[in-house]
Parts: structure tokens; sequence; C-alpha cells
């Protein structure tokens, strides 16, 4: 929230959101024009383009390729018809959100977003095509998706002759889903819930814009602990 004088009347107005544009006040019903000039010294940006090439991915497209040979190219035909079929329901799906009148048919997802020091933004998207930039006036709201797993464990002590169970949290990645104009229009995927946060906080920082956070477990069975020494 900021306070700005009015020219026309002299009045204080208070504005919810520190940003540049047009307002009008309350006191006299005159456009007033306020210019942020608090402007970010160096770009901000979290996360990168891609993150496709990673030791899990590289091992798993290992698997798929000496499995599909194994079974004749068979796997690999299952996979292409699949990739197919769900390319041709996305595209589907995004004529008629548009048709639909929807602002962002397409909800682009991306594995960062870079904040220019005029404070734009855009998405780190690693489809040139697919990248999409908007103002701050355009941000209405975030919602962060933190996810983990909720296990129970069991520990065996050998000297107090005793079981004690115990329930533990590990996190998982999760992903922020980001509102333009109070639409649904992308999100950052593949986050920890430290790096959700951050984001999350700079964003709040910066353009004063709300965020609401949905933890999600995923049931994890977990094993028993070691024993200790007899």
């Amino acid at each position: 929230m900021v306070s700005i004088l009015c020219p026309f009347c002299d009045r204080e107005i208070e504005l919810d959101k520190d940003l540049s544009g047009e307002y009008l006040c309350p006191m006299c019903e005159e456009t007033v024009l306020y210019e942020n000039k608090d402007l970010l010294e160096k770009p901000i940006v979290f996360g990168k383009y891609s993150n496709f090439f990673t030791v899990e991915n590289i091992l798993s497209g290992l698997f798929f390729i000496l499995f599909s040979i194994a079974t004749f190219g068979i796997v690999a035909i299952i996979v292409l018809l699949a990739f197919v079929v769900k390319e041709i329901s996305e595209k589907r799906e995004v004529n008629r959100r548009m048709i639909a009148g929807d602002p962002y048919p397409e909800k682009i997802s991306a594995y960062g977003i870079r904040i220019d020091v005029n404070k734009k933004m855009k998405l780190l998207h690693w489809k040139e095509k697919k990248q999409l930039e908007f103002y701050p006036n355009e941000l209405t709201s975030i919602e962060h998706t933190q996810k983990y797993y909720k296990g129970r464990f069991k520990l065996f002590s050998s000297i107090f002759k005793r079981s004690l169970e115990f329930t533990q949290e590990k996190e998982s990645k999760g992903y922020i889903k980001i509102f333009l104009n109070d639409s649904y229009a992308c999100s950052i995927l593949d986050l920890t819930t430290k790096q959700g946060v951050e984001i999350c906080s700079v964003l709040k920082k910066l353009y004063g814009v709300s965020h609401s956070v949905d933890r999600q477990a995923i049931e994890y069975e977990g094993g028993d602990g070691g024993s200790g020494g007899g």
C-alpha cells in the first residue's frame, strides 16, 4: 500500500498496490497518474528454461531404448501413439477454451521466471513460441502447491527392548499457479518447497499480490529403521 497526493484536490489517496497506472481519486473523482520509480537494480531469475537433462531422465531414456529394442519396437510404437493422442487432446482443449473466450487458452508451464528491472515478468520456457510475458498490473494472485511424503517409521532399540514409532515428513516437488486478470494463465513447475516459498515471497513483496498455500500429502510407506547394537 502507498499514499500519494492528488494534484487536483490536494487530498491524500491510498493505493492498494504500489504499481504504476491511472487511479480515480475518491474525493474529486479525477484521474490521477501514478508512476512508481522504484525499479530493480538488476533482473531477478528463478529456475531455468528446462530441467530435461537430469540424471533421472537420462537413465529413464536409456532404459526405454533398451526395453524397446528387447520388445522389437512395440513399446516405442505404443508410447508414440499415446503421445500423439495426448497432443491432439490438448490442442482440442485449447481450441475449446479459445472458443469459450478464455483469455489464456493455453495454460503454459515453465521451469522458471525472470523479473526485469521494470518489473515485467517472463516465464522461462524452453520453447520460444511458448514464452509468456506479463506486466505487474496483470498479476492478480498466485497459488503455491507444496507436496510432501508423510510416512510412518519404526525404530527398534535392542537396549530398551521396545519399538518407537514416529511420523516424518519429507518434502517433494510442487508448483506455483499464476493468475493474470483473475484468470489462471500459467504455472512454474518442479519447485522444491523452499524455492516456491522464495518465489512467492518475492512476488508478494514486489507487487503486493495475494497468494495461497496448499500442502498436499503423498502417501509413502516407510520401512523399519535398523536395529541398535546388542
